[in-house]
């Protein structure tokens, strides 16, 4: 039995098209990525929030116009782990002035230790920074 059509609905049918019925055909779909990607989600956001390393600058103190100290904290998260830290001095313009690496025995358990280093500087400098830790 067919269904009898209106004469605006007729028109708007000719204007717009036939209205099909998509309101099932969505949630399909939307299950799938949801069933994989809410998981996923969950694993990938507790994964990077604990990495291996972190490092933290706690402060720096100019000495002399040839020395910068940088005290920064150094926490690794996973056993015997060799990690060698890159520390630089810079200029009022943001130049590098100062680089060394300082470099930390693989550990027995996951700790937490403060560093303070002396980066020699070919001029004066006003900041410090950890650029960063890697493990070997």
């Amino acid at each position: 039995m067919k269904r009898r059509v209106s004469e605006s609905d007729a028109y708007l049918i000719a204007r717009y098209g036939k209205h099909h019925r998509t309101a099932a055909r969505w949630k399909i779909p939307a299950a799938i990525v949801a069933l994989i990607g809410i998981p996923w989600l969950l694993w990938s956001a507790g994964y990077h929030s604990q990495p291996p390393i972190r490092h933290e600058l706690l402060a720096f103190k100019v000495i002399d116009p040839t020395k910068i100290e940088i005290t920064y904290l150094l926490e690794r998260n996973v056993s015997g782990l060799e990690v060698i830290c890159t520390l630089v001095a810079r200029d009022f313009e943001k130049n590098v002035v100062g680089e060394v690496t300082d470099e930390f025995e693989a550990n027995d358990a996951p700790s937490s230790q403060s560093q303070t280093r002396t980066i020699p500087t070919r001029i004066r400098a006003v900041n410090a920074d950890v650029i960063g830790c890697d493990s070997r």
